[in-house]
């Protein structure tokens, strides 16, 4: 089965037969229980059956995680002197099509889960890729210590694993990105292109960039969740506050400029069934 499985996923994903596909999905998922090999234009990723693995999501729907901002990414990439952190890079939805396509530019990964970090390494084997170094470590404000939770069991998919401040999971290492730079674990160079999806987290690892912010050309693309008010008592206040400090504002994916007030309004008023408001990005103020 999964070899029949695999070649009608392929054979649909090169003749673009989605329809047909869907279908087929619908009667034999129940029957795929071993991994399969995906091999889309940009590169090739491992996708597991289980109804929580978040790589399951490229089996139902044959195409890549998050299409439109890896494009949007790439798009903003210098080809000289960049490198690209992956802030919760998970199995490498977004750093394994990113190396493909900018095979000389240097990636680095961040994520306190081994069982991503696992299937991150899968992919970058099964793509034979060089350019990408990765840490099993969480990125925040400083250094230190967190509780840290990967029990599938207590997410809906396992991109959704968390720092928490409830002492459930385990304790996992974090540090920040300018600390890391100061080390010299991260080579950094004069253009910085992050992508930062660390359910909520996201704040406390952009106070550790401060410095990194205002000594290079970085661009911050992340994912406003309502967890982040979760995480903050006072977050509108601060986050303001942080953004005018440092220069920075925020942007929608057409680079059209966004109130943070409207989008903590909104991100407060999403309907119950939604944790995510959309993709942003954080920059200095485009001239």
């Amino acid at each position: 089965m999964k070899s029949l499985f695999e070649y009608i996923a392929n054979i649909s994903i090169r003749l673009n037969l989605k329809l047909l596909y869907k279908f087929f999905f619908k009667v034999f998922k129940f029957f795929l229980k071993e991994k399969i090999i995906l091999k889309f234009s940009e590169c090739s990723f491992v996708a597991y059956p289980q109804k929580k693995d978040l790589s399951r999501w490229m089996i139902r729907n044959l195409k890549m995680w998050d299409e439109k901002m890896i494009k949007l990414i790439i798009k903003q990439i210098k080809n000289d002197n960049s490198i690209f952190i992956d802030i919760g890079c998970n199995y490498g939805a977004y750093s394994i099509p990113i190396s493909k396509i900018k095979n000389n530019l240097n990636i680095i990964c961040f994520d306190p889960s081994r069982k991503s970090l696992d299937r991150l390494d899968e992919n970058i084997n099964l793509n034979n890729i060089k350019n990408i170094k990765y840490f099993e470590l969480g990125i925040g404000e400083k250094k230190g210590t967190v509780y840290f939770d990967d029990d599938i069991n207590n997410y809906k998919n396992s991109g959704s694993y968390e720092i928490n401040n409830k002492n459930i999971g385990y304790l996992v290492n974090i540090d920040s990105i300018d600390n890391l730079i100061k080390e010299n674990k991260i080579q950094i160079k004069k253009n910085v292109y992050i992508k930062m999806d660390i359910e909520g987290y996201e704040f406390f690892a952009l106070k550790g960039l401060v410095e990194t912010i205002n000594n290079y050309n970085v661009i911050i693309f992340f994912e406003f969740s309502r967890k982040i008010l979760e995480n903050h008592s006072n977050f509108e206040t601060e986050f303001i506050e942080f953004l005018n400090i440092n220069n920075l504002k925020i942007y929608n994916a057409n680079f059209v400029e966004q109130n943070p007030k409207d989008l903590i309004l909104n991100l407060n008023n999403l309907k119950k069934n939604h944790d995510v408001l959309d993709n942003f990005i954080l920059q200095k103020k485009i001239n």
